[in-house]
């Protein structure tokens, strides 16, 4: 291979690397704003989550109700420990 190819080779890997980079930057800021939102969650529906957290489950209704918060916790906290190491990874 001439000089001339090697050089052009390593200029498309230089710009392959670099086009990589700008992606992962991207990344980690479309994370960032995901943890924000996920982080907003318990604040946004803080009514909600108090009423449903002071049910008295007298019915169905309100069982029904604390079985799907909780499991909705445990999507929440899933997703936002996913995201954080996400981003600690990329980093």
């Amino acid at each position: 291979m001439a000089t001339s190819g090697v050089k052009a080779g390593l200029d498309a890997v230089a710009k392959n690397i670099a086009n990589l980079t700008s992606r992962v930057e991207g990344a980690l800021e479309a994370l960032s704003g995901i943890e924000a939102d996920l982080t907003s969650i318990p604040t946004t529906y803080a009514d909600v989550i108090a009423e449903v957290d002071g049910f008295t489950p007298t019915g169905e209704f309100e069982s029904l109700a604390q079985d799907e918060l909780a499991k909705l916790t445990t999507e929440f906290l899933a997703l936002k420990a996913k995201v954080v190491a996400a981003e600690a990874e990329l980093a």
